[in-house]
């Protein structure tokens, strides 16, 4: 291995980083636990509270997507509305989620076979890769090329996630969808989406006015969209929230599940007053998942 292999080795996240984050109760017992890393950050990068270790790296997966869309934006695609906010999607493939892609290519004059996410144009992905292609038509670059980390798109990603996390990539993989996938510690995710908000205040106008287009109706990343604040769920149990004054929210669940993890993280901003009891009870009440026998509710998950 090389010094920086074993660099990302030591840095990536081990079970004793992950600390318990929520519990599933049923019959007044709790069932279930939920561990995980879970840290908030503040306008000016420094965490606020953190549990478990936000030094660890991780795969942020698509939580980070309002970031590739931004590297998009810089290197000239001229999307608006509710077509630039699918290129930030990890979309539920209606047909309104669809045309929007399909309109992206035709405008580039690109054709649905052009997509190298798997599906094709039904992939959840699609508005990203529709993006990355439309880039590559403008600027000329090799399109059969768009997904190699050494495309000129792929290294502006690059670019743009180490300047907001303030972070240098050590290492990268590929994501479910084909494109290329950096690690970054918990701490550095939750920093770029706070600065991302505080920075980039038309986009995240955007995102917020679009958040069906985003996930769809009544989808967590959607529900606290529309209630003002930037969110992103990613695979594997990560998830985003951040604030138009800069705070950033990161969260990664050990086992995966994305259930709990809404919860932790309007809970964080309730705790530290960026929210009020109003709309922690009204979000709370939209986002909780109920916990069910017999068709009835018999227990709740619970932030801790």
């Amino acid at each position: 291995m090389t010094e920086l292999d074993l660099t990302v080795a030591a840095m990536a996240a081990k079970t004793k980083d992950f600390v318990e984050l929520a519990e599933v109760t049923r019959g007044h017992l709790t069932e279930s636990w939920h561990r995980g890393i879970a840290v908030l950050t503040g306008p000016d990068g420094k965490i606020i509270a953190e549990r478990g270790n936000a030094k660890r790296l991780i795969y942020p997966r698509s939580a980070i997507k309002p970031l590739q869309t931004l590297a998009m934006l810089r290197s000239g695609m001229k999307l608006e509305g509710a077509e630039l906010a699918i290129t930030s999607a990890s979309h539920r493939g209606t047909d309104a989620h669809l045309a929007l892609v399909r309109s992206i290519l035709a405008k580039a004059g690109l054709e649905e076979s052009d997509l190298q996410c798997p599906e094709g144009i039904s992939y959840n992905c699609s508005g990203k890769h529709a993006g990355f292609l439309t880039c590559e038509v403008i600027n000329g670059w090799n399109k059969a090329d768009y997904l190699s980390i050494d495309n000129p798109m792929q290294k502006l990603v690059i670019e743009v996630l180490e300047e907001f996390s303030g972070e240098k990539i050590l290492h990268s993989t590929v994501d479910g969808c084909g494109a290329p996938l950096h690690s970054m510690t918990v701490e550095g995710v939750a920093r770029a989406m706070g600065k991302f908000c505080l920075e980039e205040q038309e986009l995240f106008n955007i995102l917020i006015a679009n958040g069906w287009v985003v996930s769809n109706h009544g989808v967590p990343d959607a529900i606290l969209l529309d209630a003002g604040f930037l969110a992103k769920n990613g695979a594997e149990g990560v998830f985003v929230v951040a604030t138009r004054q800069g705070h950033g929210i990161a969260i990664k669940i050990a086992d995966g599940s994305l259930r709990a993890a809404p919860l932790i993280a309007i809970k964080l901003l309730h705790d530290h007053q960026l929210i009020t009891d109003k709309q922690y009870s009204e979000l709370h009440e939209k986002l909780a998942v109920p916990v069910l026998g017999g068709g009835k509710v018999q227990g709740e998950i619970i932030a801790i």
